[in-house]
């Protein structure tokens, strides 16, 4: 009875905080994440084109690509509601499939919820999801599930067990590749920690197997695409990302909860309140070996092993043991990760509310550009990334409010449904991380005959305005008029 009590209890305390986590995205119209706002600029034109308004600049191009899971629901959810709304819902539904999916996990496991909640908020503010990666955020939510499924009906009936682990395939494959990658890697480990012999294991891995095959099969036949074939190794970061993970607004905010989250490991394992399972040892193994070997940029994507450290802090919870010895010592653990939880969500409510009036602002200025321009993003080339990084792409925006054209929008062949216009084809940006808004020293080069992206050479004669975002004392080059300065961004006509 005391156990079933403490299960509520904590149960009842996790919905408490997931209440706190998710006040800012129920409060702001736009929440202030890198990629969310070029997200919601792409959702715009996907609804504007389904509505007979498409913008020239852009055409849709609709294959099947896995990563549209935002792009086939928010589009249909803004039948009924507004663009901003329906990606907010979004946003929130990604949230709760990410922490039910964790406690569901757990109490599939052994039984009852202990850790994964805790676990789960305290991720959901690391910097994969809070950097905007909507997708890969539903991904992983879906995913979560897609394990609960596949242990709850492993030793059931065998057709719906397949039946099961095929829809989940189907849908993860849709949603988010990398997140199709971590639900294999998962059910992979798991059943390697416990498959009796050889001919098992075989039959086993088949059923894993066979639908993916037959998705990627599908996807080539339909003349879809995965991404660009772009893999980039930056190992010297693999030691400090679990240092950099847990914020994605301040570096030694970041820091001081990860040192914080690693005492409090220190601290339960001195007092052995867990245990490790095979299955725990198999999958956070498996989950080491694949970090270390991932690349950073994973077909032109960002932040591949970034996203494993987020994904084993929701997963491998679950499968651990745990015993209190006393309950100070639960009672001085609840404390730690409610406080870590609360001091993230603050944060992020701050710097969300903080953004409200920039994007108001902002908005506002595409009212002064003329319908069907060409706009350019740049930046200052000192620029203090984390905390002026959620207007980076605020100017996509004006593809919708203005008609405009914006490079900088994704676009990416072989991730989204939209494509650049034929008459744009001298403005594709190749490399992803040219999306990133243009520093001025690049803007200078160009200017001088030097090196610079493509889509930027011939910046003064191909664009129509300029927008520069964040640091506002950067030394800004000839021929431009300031039209409209705000608090992080100023608006410039390029004189031709």
């Amino acid at each position: 009875m005391s156990e079933v009590l403490s299960n509520q209890r904590s149960l009842i305390v996790v919905g408490l905080l997931f209440v706190a986590s998710v006040v800012p995205a129920l409060s702001v119209e736009i929440p202030a994440m890198v990629d969310y706002v070029n997200h919601l600029a792409r959702m715009h034109l996907l609804v504007d084109a389904a509505a007979g308004r498409p913008n020239p600049a852009y055409e849709i191009d609709w294959r099947l690509y896995p990563n549209l899971a935002v792009d086939i629901i928010v589009p249909v959810m803004a039948r009924f509601v507004s663009v901003e709304s329906a990606t907010r819902l979004f946003l929130l539904a990604s949230q709760t499939l990410v922490v039910s999916g964790a406690i569901a996990l757990e109490i599939e496991v052994r039984g009852r919820h202990q850790l994964s909640g805790f676990a789960a908020l305290i991720a959901l503010y690391s910097l994969p999801f809070l950097w905007g990666l909507t997708n890969f955020e539903f991904g992983c939510g879906v995913a979560l599930w897609a394990i609960v499924f596949w242990i709850h009906y492993r030793e059931g009936p065998w057709l719906v067990w397949i039946a099961l682990h095929t829809g989940f395939v189907v849908v993860l494959f849709v949603a988010h590749l990398f997140a199709l990658g971590i639900y294999g890697l998962t059910i992979g480990c798991y059943e390697s920690s416990r498959t009796p012999g050889y001919r098992q294991a075989a039959r086993t891995f088949a059923v894993m197997v066979f639908p993916v095959i037959a998705a990627y099969l599908f996807l080539v036949w339909s003349h879809g695409a995965v991404g660009k074939p772009v893999f980039d190794w930056w190992f010297g970061l693999k030691l400090i990302w679990p240092l950099l993970v847990m914020n994605g607004y301040s570096v030694p905010l970041s820091i001081a909860l990860a040192v914080t989250i690693a005492a409090l490991l220190v601290f339960l394992g001195y007092n052995r309140v867990f245990g490790l399972t095979r299955p725990a040892v198999f999958i956070g193994s498996g989950f080491l070996i694949a970090y270390l070997l991932m690349p950073t940029r994973l077909f032109d994507s960002a932040y591949a092993d970034v996203r494993l450290i987020t994904a084993i802090m929701l997963i491998l919870p679950a499968f651990l043991t745990v015993n209190w010895p006393s309950g100070a010592v639960q009672s001085a653990a609840a404390f730690v990760a409610v406080s870590v939880i609360l001091i993230n969500a603050t944060t992020v409510a701050s710097v969300w509310y903080a953004y409200r009036s920039d994007y108001a602002e902002i908005i506002t200025s595409f009212r002064l550009l003329r319908a069907d321009s060409t706009i350019l993003i740049a930046r200052g080339d000192v620029e203090a990334r984390r905390v002026n990084a959620p207007m980076f792409y605020s100017p996509t925006l004006a593809a919708h409010y203005a008609t405009a054209f914006v490079p900088s929008l994704y676009a990416l062949s072989g991730v989204q449904p939209i494509r650049k216009a034929a008459s744009k084809s001298r403005f594709e940006i190749k490399d992803s991380l040219d999306y990133l808004p243009t520093t001025i020293s690049q803007l200078n080069s160009a200017s001088a005959g030097g090196t610079a992206p493509a889509h930027v050479r011939g910046w003064r004669a191909d664009y129509d305005y300029l927008y520069l975002v964040g640091d506002q004392t950067a030394s800004i080059p000839d021929h431009l008029t300031s039209m409209m300065r705000g608090r992080r961004f100023t608006l410039y006509a390029i004189g031709k």
